[in-house]
């Protein structure tokens, strides 16, 4: 595990994911097959934020749409933003 720190900006305090998970090949593969099982993404999002997936999310708001926002900057955070995890597929908790 290599853990990353980052912050949102309008959101107090520091959100920590592990890069490793964020950059690998598994997350990306489980990441696009989410779009026909979205279940997919729950057990990703809790790898990746180390189960404090559900305390980050109600930071942000609560809801499903913040998902994005916060995958996102943790995709950012690591380097990543070319990945496969941060393509379209990745994007499917924007519109669900």
């Amino acid at each position: 595990m290599k853990p990353v720190t980052f912050t949102i900006d309008g959101v107090e305090g520091e959100f920590v994911c592990d890069a490793d998970e964020v950059r690998s090949y598994k997350t990306a593969k489980q990441l696009a097959k989410s779009e026909n099982d979205f279940g997919v993404a729950f057990d990703v999002m809790e790898r990746i934020f180390n189960g404090n997936d559900e305390e980050y999310i109600d930071r942000l708001g609560g809801d499903v749409t913040c998902i994005q926002t916060l995958l996102g900057k943790a995709i950012e955070a690591c380097g990543a933003k070319n990945s496969q995890a941060s393509s379209p597929a990745s994007k499917t908790a924007e519109t669900k």
